[in-house]
């Protein structure tokens, strides 16, 4: 994917806080020889660039599972911390639909309740890596550089997502305390409306911890060893899965119109920002250059 973000290339080294240095020393003093073959060294520290870019899906109109077709005109992110760790991410008991869960998943979910899949139940397990800067992001501009994170060496298979509160970065001001801003154009047969959907740190606070994070996100499992690129993709698609644009107003001279507080619509914008599903992250050998030009 081509970046729009060049001129941030120069990264500035994030400072993890008390609790990321904490929890980094932990890692880097557990004594790895179990990380399966090759290379099983764990606790070596590393410094990983880390950049942002919205899936493909959400750049392009797509349509919603109520039926509305979806052209965003803007996506504004509000980014905190970014935490990866070694535990399994909460969809890792749960088969793909369509699949028929194997013998050996039957006895583990029998062994241990589904309940346990619920993000209450999410062991993280040693921590590997911490972002740390905040800032704010167009994700319809394509990729984005981030700060960089401070990790130790091991297996990484989830990872934990921040919204940044209050907003900091170059869009603060036009995100005016929320940690999302989103607009586009939904149409569904004849009926078509301009919308405006906007969150706040409040309305994305976790059921478990009350803080405006998502727990147990994919990390693309991978034993981390080395210098190399940290990629978030947000999904703004999933976002909006699950909103009913019919109740939004119509708009006067094609305005965006805001989802109405306490509306159906806004209570499945929010219910998206929340889902695990809507953040991946993959790790990858290199510089954010190199990856740049296989891109291409």
């Amino acid at each position: 994917m081509t970046s729009t973000a060049t001129q941030g290339r120069s990264r500035r080294r994030g400072a993890p806080g008390a609790a990321g240095l904490l929890a980094l020393a932990a890692g880097a003093l557990a004594a790895g020889c179990g990380a399966g073959d090759g290379d099983t060294t764990t606790g070596k520290r590393l410094t990983l660039a880390t950049q942002v870019a919205p899936d493909a899906a959400s750049v392009e109109p797509f349509t919603n599972a109520l039926g509305w077709t979806v052209t965003l005109s803007k996506a504004h992110l509000s980014i905190g911390t970014l935490h990866y760790f070694e535990g399994a991410p909460v969809t890792a008991r749960r088969a793909p639909p369509g699949r028929t869960p194997s013998l050996l998943e039957q006895l583990a979910r029998w062994a241990v309740p589904e309940a346990h899949a619920h993000p209450g139940h999410y062991q993280s397990g040693e921590a590997r890596g911490l972002m740390a800067q905040p800032t704010s992001v167009d994700l319809l501009r394509g990729t984005t550089a981030l700060a960089e994170a401070e990790a130790v060496s091991g297996v990484v298979r989830s990872a934990r997502f921040t919204f940044g509160a209050p907003p900091a970065g170059p869009l603060a001001a036009e995100l005016d305390g929320r940690v999302v801003a989103v607009e586009g154009r939904a149409e569904k047969g004849d009926l078509a409306r301009v919308f405006r959907a906007r969150a706040l740190a409040a309305d994305v606070a976790s059921d478990v911890t009350g803080e405006p994070a998502v727990e147990g996100c994919v990390f693309e499992e991978v034993f981390l060893d080395g210098p190399g690129v940290v990629t978030l993709v947000v999904k703004p698609a999933v976002w909006l899965d699950q909103v009913d644009f019919e109740e939004v107003a119509e708009g006067e001279d094609g305005a965006p119109v805001d989802l109405e507080p306490e509306s159906q619509a806004l209570r499945g914008f929010t219910r998206g920002l929340k889902k695990g599903t809507a953040y991946a992250l993959s790790f990858a050998p290199g510089s954010p250059e190199e990856l740049e030009e296989k891109d291409r």
